[in-house]
């Protein structure tokens, strides 16, 4: 066992000649005056052991280890106290055994380790599963674990996870993600808000390499007895609780030390070593003098954003926001609301925006307004969330807002509520009302509004929001100060802004606004072709409806050229995109809808068995190109468009048929198909020839060819092909009527 132990302890030794500096997420980052050093000293505990009456430089309390042997294991525990940044390269823990002999150094840090894991008992946990670590992978990439950890693609700037699969089980890992501020109070690593199933997902994916469960430690008592007083003699309590609260500090003040010796030199000796960078060295040498320096409210702001690591997700006035390299993985739910539906809001001036309440509930318990986004709003705990939430609040303010108090005989409320509905400013096109939306854009909800907001701030946003957020796509309602709507309350912006915030004051008492419901917004075909482009079911924003008149319609797909769906009766209802600024989808009313096969509609086959191409999703230039099209005097469109290189000119006309209209289409080819040429008439379940040319699709549509059809097995469907050869196709597709 002894020989085992002196080749582990080896390989800690090389990992000491190539320690890595310890990463502090906020200096990284951020890493400039005036608070570069004051971050440092936080975040590496220095005023653990070193008194100091700079608030600034209150040190970050290191892991709570009172349970710690629940959680972590013990061989784990003996390597890393042997080589903290050997074994977690980055970590901001310093190496209080740095100066001791090789002998010496693995005595007492595998004594360390026996007393630490008498301290809680680990539990039974299973191997990762793989399903399990698919669904983590999902979370850790969308919830916002990346803006502070590596993606699979390493990322600089990123806080280091260690060998976690060596120190964890699922269970263990697991509890730590639930609740990780029972463990680790400083809120530098945040409470996620993961569900106990999402926690186990996430700890699975994290652990993904663990093939074998991490091997038994059994502590030794006398060792343990040992490591116990090893633990105070190394000062560990002033950095961790274990089974007494924590020390205080008792070592030369902050304001005496000096910049060339001890923790900030090179050198190994009897104090915590850390393996500094010459920048870090340098920013510490530079704040020693600070001890009693004044720090303003803003400076105070922008250190505790910087020590939080807060920056790694949101800026304010011009510090912080998401990097470059991690926008991919900043996502929402509702593409409509562009960027502000998908990455996390700025912080400029939010002491002016929020009231405190809501300020701290943010903060402290993960509150959030935007459902939209897949990144969470972590926790940080009450303790860090109190003087932030005062020091915002005492930074960040506004001129009053200009107004006028709308009195009750002006009927403030149901004003308002008619300025929100459709007859007003129609803000329901885009918020949510009490989690209705009437349109596809679902923005903040207004019944949170005047919970969260400040009414001055309420105010000046309004009258100018992009002044506020230059990318919004809030419209400005008084331009120059004047309301369109001149006949409410005299026209005066000021008492319109303040009807509206005396209607939404109501919260849930409010009553709805004329217009969350909508009425069907119904398209309707008569003596001529109507055409919508718009997105339809089965095509992107390409999509081409029309309807003809005596009741056939179609919708054609311009992004593949090919004939998408066909329907009988009612055209379309459109409110899906008209009301929600041509982001929803239309309707399909009517009957009888068939669909046909995605992909492209023409390909050229070596031979007539040959599989038919699907579409290629490699990015390269394109084979088919929509060139547009001409109206006829019924205004009907002749679809014209490129298909590997030839020109085709796609022609429908409805024609009259006993009561059941049928559609007539003419595919012609202005120059001479290449070779081998086939057009796909349709795919479907069932196909069956029933006279010349003549085939049944489904049981509800015929097609008649001009020419002989070929129908042939793919899997468990059909496909009909037709030869494209001369100078057109003509096809027509008739509805067959059902009993």
């Amino acid at each position: 066992m002894k020989g085992v132990l002196r080749a582990f302890f080896a390989t800690i030794l090389i990992g000491l000649v190539h320690a890595q500096a310890p990463f502090v997420a906020g200096w990284e980052r951020v890493g400039r005056e005036p608070f570069a050093g004051a971050v440092l000293v936080s975040e590496l505990g220095c005023t653990a052991c070193h008194v100091s009456e700079q608030k600034a430089f209150l040190s970050k309390p290191g892991p709570d280890l009172s349970e710690v042997g629940a959680r972590v294991n013990g061989a784990h525990l003996r390597r890393f106290l042997a080589s903290p940044s050997g074994v977690k390269p980055g970590t901001t823990m310093p190496d209080v055994l740095a100066h001791l002999p090789e002998a010496q150094r693995e005595d007492v840090a595998n004594a360390l380790a026996h007393y630490l894991a008498t301290l809680g008992r680990p539990k039974p946990s299973e191997l990762p599963q793989p399903e399990a670590v698919e669904r983590g992978r999902k979370l850790y990439h969308s919830v916002g674990c990346v803006a502070c950890h590596s993606p699979e693609k390493s990322l600089s700037g990123s806080v280091p996870l260690g060998p976690l699969a060596e120190k964890y089980t699922v269970a263990s890992l697991a509890a730590f993600l639930e609740r990780p501020l029972d463990i680790r109070p400083s809120g530098r690593m945040p409470d996620g808000q993961l569900e106990r199933t999402e926690a186990t997902d996430l700890a699975s994916y994290l652990l993904r390499e663990q093939k074998t469960p991490p091997p038994a430690f059994s502590p030794d008592p006398s060792l343990a007895a040992r490591g116990k007083a090893l633990f105070a003699e190394y000062r560990c309590q002033a950095c961790h609780r274990a089974e007494a609260p924590l020390g205080s500090p008792v070592l030369t003040a902050f304001s005496k030390l000096r910049g060339g010796e001890g923790c900030l030199s090179d050198q190994r000796g009897a104090w915590p070593h850390y393996p500094l960078a010459e920048n870090q060295r340098a920013a510490l040498r530079a704040v020693l003098s600070e001890d009693a320096r004044l720090w303003t409210p803003a400076e105070e702001v922008q250190l505790t954003l910087t020590q939080l690591n807060c920056v790694a997700c949101h800026q304010r006035d011009g510090l912080g926001g998401v990097p470059a390299d991690r926008h991919e993985y900043f996502t929402g739910k509702d593409e409509n609301l562009g960027d502000q539906g998908r990455l996390p809001p700025t912080l400029t001036g939010v002491g002016a925006k929020l009231k405190a309440r809501w300020l701290h509930e943010v903060i402290a318990n993960g509150a959030s307004a935007r459902p939209y986004l897949n990144t969470r709003m972590p926790k940080f705990g009450s303790a860090n969330a109190g003087p932030l939430v005062a020091r915002l609040k005492a930074v960040d303010t506004l001129p009053p807002a200009v107004f006028t108090r709308v009195g009750e005989s002006g009927r403030p409320r149901q004003v308002g509520r008619d300025l929100v509905g459709s007859k007003g400013f129609n803000c329901i096109a885009c918020h949510t009302f009490r989690e209705k939306s009437a349109g596809a854009i679902q923005a903040l909800d207004l019944m949170t509004m005047t919970e969260r907001l400040e009414e001055n701030w309420f105010h000046r946003y309004l009258e100018q929001p992009e002044r506020f957020s230059p990318l919004t796509i809030m419209p400005g309602f008084w331009p120059d100060g004047k309301s369109p709507l001149t006949n409410v309350l005299g026209g005066d912006s000021g008492q319109q802004r303040d009807a509206l915030w005396q209607y939404l004051e109501q919260g849930p008492d409010a009553s709805e606004p004329a217009g969350l419901v909508l009425e069907p917004l119904v398209i309707t075909v008569k003596d001529e072709a109507v055409i919508i482009r718009r997105a339809f079911p089965g095509i992107g924003k390409r999509g081409i409806g029309v309807g003809y008149p005596g009741g056939i319609n179609l919708s054609f797909d311009a992004e593949q050229m090919r004939l998408a769906s066909l329907w009988t009766g009612g055209f379309i209802e459109a409110s899906g995109i008209w009301r929600g600024q041509g982001a929803g989808e239309a309707r399909i009313l009517g009957r009888d809808a068939v669909k046909f096969p995605s992909g492209p509609a023409f390909a050229v086959l070596a031979q007539p068995d040959q599989v038919w191409p699907v579409p290629d999703p490699t990015p390269r230039p394109r084979t088919v190109s929509f060139q547009g099209y001409i109206l006829d005097d019924r205004q009907r469109p002749t679809f014209r468009y490129l298909v590997d290189g030839f020109a085709v000119e796609d022609f429908f006309v409805e024609r009259p048929n006993a009561g059941r209209p049928r559609l007539e289409r003419t595919l012609r080819f202005p120059q001479a198909p290449p070779a081998g040429l086939y057009f796909r008439v349709a795919a479907n379940t069932s196909i069956e020839p029933r006279g010349v040319n003549e085939f049944a699709i489904g049981r509800s549509l015929v097609v008649r060819l001009s020419g002989p059809g070929t129908v042939r097995g793919v899997g468990d469907a059909k496909e009909l092909l037709l030869p494209a050869t001369g100078g057109e196709l003509k096809l027509e597709y008739h509805f067959i009527a059902q009993p």
